[in-house]
């Protein structure tokens, strides 16, 4: 049994499809049919139904795959611990983020990361939070940042920080009358907004999932004037009267820093968002990453404490 196999195996498990399976890997669709045939010749079990559309995994196929990605995570932490050894602090770090989360923590983050590193390759991987599980998923990214909980299995975490979800609210709104710039945050409760319009991200934002479920507590369907998938776009409007959102003290801190003010309430039923490092479990960790992952916990705090008011 080859390690090619199982990643040939793995692949066509996730397309679901013999064909989209060959186009990523750039093989011939009847060479990738004949290696997975051997593959199941060798052990004496299908692997794969084919009669099903689109073709799925057997059960002893599901087993079977289980352990493939174990056995592929085995190969890659032994290549990396070697490549540490022969290449120390050179190396290359994908990292799955947010485009929110990433005009915001990277530049706290990579110049302390840079100076330690300078010859690591880093590259981005910026979507939705379905997008980035996606990517977790197939291997895409090696560190993902992204608020908890997550729906796939088999990730460990390294908490970042907590925070609450805010309510932002236009400015001239009746609700923020006798409330100062400098005063502490208050709650508003989401019922007393059940008839008023809301600019939302879109559907698949982190945000979005958490702002959907507040107001399923509530008991009503949200008025929604706009959809976007920027929080900048959606504290823009908020702050010229177009509709509430919702945000959080880090990400409010950097859209007030470039764009005009609003006012910020602890939203009413209350929600507290964990910001996480994400990774493989049993995945090695280079001595880069442990950095990465090191620097990213201590530095993250410094946008909170920036941030606006506080509770």
């Amino acid at each position: 049994m080859e390690l090619r196999q199982l990643r040939y195996m793995l692949m066509v498990a996730e397309e679901k499809s013999f064909s989209r399976a060959a186009e990523k890997l750039y093989i011939a669709q009847p060479h990738l049919s004949q290696y997975i045939q051997k593959l199941e010749n060798q052990i004496g079990i299908q692997l794969f139904d084919r009669k099903s559309t689109p073709i799925k995994l057997t059960y002893a196929g599901e087993q079977f795959a289980q352990v493939a990605r174990q056995m592929l995570q085995l190969d890659s932490n032994l290549l990396q611990q070697m490549k540490d050894f022969s290449e120390e602090n050179s190396g290359r770090l994908a990292l799955g983020i947010s485009p929110v989360r990433s005009a915001y923590i990277l530049p706290i983050i990579l110049p302390a990361f840079r100076a330690l590193f300078p010859k690591i390759d880093l590259t981005l991987h910026e979507g939705t939070s379905a997008n980035l599980e996606e990517w977790m998923n197939q291997g895409v990214t090696d560190l993902t940042i992204l608020s908890l909980p997550i729906r796939s299995e088999g990730f460990s975490h390294e908490i970042l920080m907590e925070e609450k979800l805010l309510i932002v609210a236009p400015p001239t709104h009746p609700l923020t009358n006798g409330l100062g710039d400098d005063d502490a945050l208050v709650s508003l409760n989401l019922s007393e907004l059940e008839h008023e319009p809301f600019v939302l991200l879109q559907q698949g934002q982190a945000l979005r999932r958490i702002a959907d479920s507040l107001f399923l507590q509530a008991g009503y369907q949200p008025r929604i004037v706009l959809e976007t998938r920027s929080s900048q776009t959606a504290h823009n409007l908020a702050s010229i009267g177009t509709g509430f959102t919702f945000s959080t003290l880090s990400i409010s801190q950097l859209n007030s820093n470039v764009n005009r003010p609003v006012r910020l309430f602890t939203a009413e039923p209350s929600f507290t968002r964990t910001l996480a490092v994400v990774y493989r479990k049993g995945k090695y960790l280079t001595k880069y990453e442990q950095a990465f992952i090191r620097i990213t916990k201590k530095t993250v705090q410094s946008v909170l404490d920036k941030a606006l008011p506080k509770t």
